[in-house]
């Protein structure tokens, strides 16, 4: 899969070359259906080319799509890969690949790839953390990519607590009587606290160093300890942690990859809808957000945009106005999000299907630019 890096060197080898792009869904159910890409294929890319009226041009397609017929990878290498992407020229196939994501079916044929759809995808890149959390131990996990690696177990350390260490009771083989059992008892908790405690230190410096600035975090096991380690590291990670009431200590690799996933899918949407939040108070204040199509359009051509968040509903209704914002931010090196899960009505409508984050306020930039945006923002509380 594509990195944003490869991404935006794929987009600036081609920008001025004509591309047939292809997404492709891959999904397969019943072993019988796995060359069903095939028509799919054709279909899609009978209907991209049937515009063209220049012989020339129609010859330069022609050759990209026999590229495709006999394509290196084929859709459905991997068996699990729920979507597939090719970008073909004249001269042969330039990139293709399994998406971990399942894609509308689309084909293009235009100047430049086709990139805004890929954006789906390369969320899937932010691996998601997981910790398997007990008294005195916390089991660490990654997952990407529909890849589960075990990565280290954190303990703590065993004298501090086994009771045997100082500040027990009494020593092994000593004459003198034990403590009283609730004594005992609150002294071997009170251990037992201090050892988690610093557990939980150690196991925060090292998620916050794993995760950076793009992973999420699920922690489950013994809930009691869960929400101990939780409190130690969601300071640090606002809004890319949640706890699981179901993931157990004795969990599966199987339980653990679909824990993992349901998180990924429910923080991606947390953020999403923060983020819509963060824009339109922005925009509304200061006038360091533009959101709708007319305001983003003009933020791109000031070069101001320092994030652009888009829907997948956008991308897949307003194709031309998606994939302009995304290709200038992709070609800037800037920072494009596609909002994921469900938010409140007025930001699912189309009005609010695309939005940037400002580096710097843009003269008579304001959230008036969309009406149906000034009436939403004004109920907001």
């Amino acid at each position: 899969m594509l990195t944003p890096t490869e991404l935006r060197e794929l987009w600036r080898d081609l920008a001025d070359r004509e591309v047939l792009s292809v997404y492709l869904d891959t999904r397969v159910t019943d072993p019988a259906m796995r060359d069903a890409w095939r028509p799919a294929l054709l279909t899609a890319v009978r209907a991209a080319g049937a515009r063209i009226e220049d012989e020339e041009e129609r010859e330069r397609f022609d050759r990209a799509v026999a590229f495709l017929r006999d394509p290196s990878p084929p859709p459905g290498g991997a068996w699990a890969a729920p979507g597939w992407v090719a970008f073909a020229t004249s001269d042969g196939i330039r990139y293709a690949g399994d998406l971990p994501v399942q894609p509308a079916p689309l084909a293009v044929w235009r100047v430049g790839p086709v990139i805004a759809p890929y954006m789906r995808a390369l969320k899937q890149r932010h691996p998601v953390f997981v910790a398997v959390v007990e008294s005195r131990s916390i089991r660490l996990y990654r997952y990407a990519l529909g890849e589960l690696r075990k990565l280290e177990v954190l303990e703590a350390p065993a004298d501090e607590t086994s009771g045997n260490g100082a500040g027990a009771s009494g020593s092994r083989g000593s004459s003198q009587p034990a403590a009283r059992g609730s004594v005992g008892t609150e002294a071997a908790s009170r251990r037992r606290q201090a050892a988690f405690q610093k557990l939980a230190s150690q196991f925060a410096d090292r998620v916050e160093a794993l995760a950076g600035t793009e992973g999420w975090v699920l922690i489950g096991g013994t809930s009691e300890w869960a929400h101990h380690a939780n409190d130690a590291l969601d300071r640090r990670l606002n809004g890319r942690v949640m706890v699981s009431s179901t993931l157990h200590h004795d969990a599966t690799d199987s339980q653990i990859i679909r824990e993992a996933k349901d998180a990924a899918t429910e923080l991606r949407g947390s953020r999403g809808r923060a983020l819509v939040g963060e824009l339109l108070d922005r925009a509304g204040g200061h006038a360091r957000a533009a959101v709708g199509v007319p305001a983003v359009q003009r933020a791109l051509r000031a070069s101001a945009v320092d994030l652009l968040l888009v829907s997948q509903d956008f991308i897949r209704e307003h194709e031309e106005e998606a994939e302009e914002a995304v290709r200038h931010e992709v070609e800037q090196g800037a920072t494009v999000e596609e909002k994921s899960g469900e938010g409140p009505g007025k930001q699912d409508q189309p009005a609010f299907g695309i939005a940037a984050r400002l580096r710097f306020p843009i003269d008579g930039l304001t959230v008036k630019e969309s009406p149906e945006l000034a009436s939403s923002a004004s109920g907001r509380s």
